[in-house]
């Protein structure tokens, strides 16, 4: 049927062209070799329509499923897009509006460790203090310890000194007598 319909629409114009010419009182003949071409023609055609309307509506139909499909996936895209659009809009609202209390959360934040510091380094510097204090004291009784050791020893050498020049053998004598008894007394 859509063969037909095909034909006719093809033959139309040479169907309208015969019909004027026949009417009146040229009559035009068609060679003979021309409506064999037109015949051939149709038959080409026809053939053509006949073995490969199938194959193009089937191109077709997979033209139009791919765009349908293509057309869904961006679909899909496009709302996926709109929801992470939506959710960054909605974490940047909601990073502007915790901003000022983030921005407390961090000065808070740096001021008890600036207190912290200032602790710990009070600390350090007591114990800085305290050891040097210690040290000192320990230099100065060390100091003192090494003073009495040598002004011990000088004035050990220096009676020494005196006695060897002073004191004559009966002096000697005599003290060595003193010394005896009174370790004599303090041993009884």
């Amino acid at each position: 049927m859509k063969v037909i319909v095909n034909l006719l629409i093809l033959l139309a114009p040479a169907l309208a062209l015969a019909a004027e010419h026949g009417g009146g009182h040229h009559d035009v003949e068609v060679p003979k070799t021309v409506i064999y071409q037109v015949i051939n023609v149709v038959i080409l055609v026809g053939g053509l329509i006949y073995f490969t309307k199938d194959g193009i509506v089937a191109f077709f139909a997979g033209r139009k499923t791919a765009y349908l499909e293509a057309a869904q996936k961006s679909a899909f895209a496009r709302e996926q897009a709109e929801k992470e659009f939506v959710d960054i809009k909605n974490k940047i609202a909601n990073l502007d509006n915790t901003r000022q209390e983030q921005l407390k959360k961090a000065k808070d934040h740096a001021e008890d460790l600036k207190k912290q510091i200032t602790e710990e380094a009070a600390q350090v510097s007591k114990r800085i203090k305290e050891e040097a204090e210690l040290t000192a004291k320990l230099e100065v009784q060390r100091a003192q310890r090494d003073l009495r050791s040598q002004l011990l020893n000088d004035s050990v050498e220096a009676a020494r000194i005196v006695l060897t020049k002073d004191i004559g053998s009966s002096d000697q004598q005599k003290l060595q007598k003193e010394f005896i008894n009174h370790i004599e007394v303090t041993n009884r």
